[in-house]
């Protein structure tokens, strides 16, 4: 009955269009003199949430930022298990994750999948007594389709961490709406531009082919960032992004006819999730 209780509760989560679970959480994230906690205004969900720590945030960054992802509970189930003494306690891994149909068609790997964020080196520490709960975990998870995947720093590089930061603040509201006429007339010469290289190019050279003015450089960069943000311009984000940053079109902003590389944080060598 246990182990039907869970499954019920992912098949719910990655069948809904919307499911509770990602609303609500089961245990709620507290401030700890052992590690540093954080808050996320996660785009992606409409709502804030908790990090347990500076690694789960960067994560969780990570899969607000991710197209792949369609959507993604934190703290929102909780896993029976037995410890080896006999007790009953209730494991809540830290992030259940469903992705996009797109990104499950082109990688069947990518189903749900309940992720656990630890530093490397508590996991090394802490391995003996973290196994029993994670064994148990994936002992229910048979024939669900759902996966079991522990991360840690060793996972999630640091630039491209950073990258992703500085990315998603242009991807609030005030960015996705442009209402100013100017802004709707770059946001237009900049997707014709795109739709036209026939060959990656950069933003410095970008900004240089539009204008010298510097107020308007100014504008056109915002816009161009919101551009890389939303993936219409790819580049290589596990590389300082800086004005020299190599950049092309994203796979649904380019002629039929060309194709380009798959951005390297995509690329199974570099990828997050693999």
């Amino acid at each position: 009955m246990i182990q039907e209780s869970v499954q019920e509760q992912l098949l719910a989560f990655l069948t809904r269009e919307e499911e509770p679970m990602v609303r609500g959480v089961v245990r709620k994230v507290r401030e700890n003199p052992f590690s540093v906690t954080a808050r996320l205004s996660s785009k992606k969900l409409g709502q804030t949430i908790q990090a347990e720590s500076l690694l789960e945030y960067d994560f969780l960054n990570i899969l607000d930022f991710d197209p792949r992802v369609e959507k993604y509970g934190a703290q929102c189930l909780s896993v029976p298990w037995i410890d080896p003494t006999g007790r009953r306690l209730l494991y809540t891994p830290d992030v259940l994750v469903k992705f996009t149909r797109e990104a499950r068609e082109a990688d069947r790997r990518l189903g749900g999948t309940i992720f656990e964020v630890k530093p490397s080196a508590v996991l090394s520490d802490k391995l003996a007594e973290l196994k029993p709960k994670y064994r148990a975990t994936m002992r229910i998870l048979r024939g669900t389709g759902v996966r079991f995947k522990l991360i840690t720093d060793r996972q999630i590089n640091r630039v491209f961490a950073a990258n992703v930061r500085f990315l998603l603040n242009y991807k609030v509201e005030r960015f996705q709406n442009a209402k100013d006429p100017q802004e709707k007339s770059m946001d237009a010469a900049l997707l014709k531009m795109v739709w036209g290289l026939n060959e990656p190019t950069t933003p410095q050279k970008i900004l240089d082919e539009f204008s010298q003015s510097f107020e308007l450089r100014a504008r056109l960069l915002t816009r161009l960032w919101y551009f890389v943000a939303i993936c219409a311009l790819e580049t290589d984000l596990i590389e300082p992004l800086t004005m020299n940053s190599v950049v092309w079109p994203g796979i649904f902003h380019r002629p039929f006819q060309t194709t380009y590389p798959t951005p390297k944080w995509r690329q199974e060598v570099y990828d997050w999730y693999r």
